[in-house]
């Protein structure tokens, strides 16, 4: 399939040429969600993508729930303080993807997605954060889909969650 692409990352790997905000998290009505790249969802998968966020900080949490909200197919399912809640909001809540902050007092994103793993918990987790230091293949070896800087735009952003959530590589931060 053929897409009209026009909006376009540079990355100190390369150029990624993503298509308009509007063909982001296609569907028909035959075979359901898929990515961009023409990537489907499992059949019987729901249509809409269910995101757990979770940080440290209020304002944030509020702000991405509300931006994540916003978007056509995407329901916030719930938020948590820290990675300590996540295990049970996943159990609980069941979302496609969490959204998770790396760097979190109590328990960092890190640690909060190998006890998902652990617990044998299949959402895709997103890792997002503002630190520089942390590697591709650390939160690959946690269990970690996709790392996100927080300076994303936040149709980068949509596009990466729901690149994950149908199990694609094609978004430049997955892993």
């Amino acid at each position: 399939m053929e897409l009209p692409f026009g909006y376009y990352w540079t990355f100190p790997t390369g150029t990624c040429e993503l298509p308009p905000p509007r063909l982001w998290g296609m569907e028909d009505h035959v075979t359901g969600p898929h990515c961009s790249c023409g990537q489907r969802r499992a059949p019987g998968s729901s249509t809409d993508l269910r995101v757990l966020v979770v940080d440290d900080h209020p304002m944030v949490r509020t702000a991405l729930s509300e931006a994540l909200s916003d978007e056509d197919g995407v329901t916030v399912v719930g938020e948590c303080e820290d990675g300590s809640d996540v295990v049970e909001a996943v159990a609980r809540l069941r979302p496609d993807v969490v959204l998770m902050d790396f760097s979190m007092p109590v328990m960092n994103g890190l640690a909060a997605t190998e006890a998902l793993r652990a617990a044998d918990l299949h959402s895709q987790v997103v890792m997002w954060t503002a630190e520089g230091s942390i590697e591709r293949p650390t939160v690959a070896a946690a269990g970690g889909d996709a790392l996100l800087p927080k300076g994303a735009r936040t149709d980068a952003l949509v596009h990466c969650l729901r690149t994950v959530a149908v199990g694609c590589g094609c978004c430049p931060y997955c892993l």
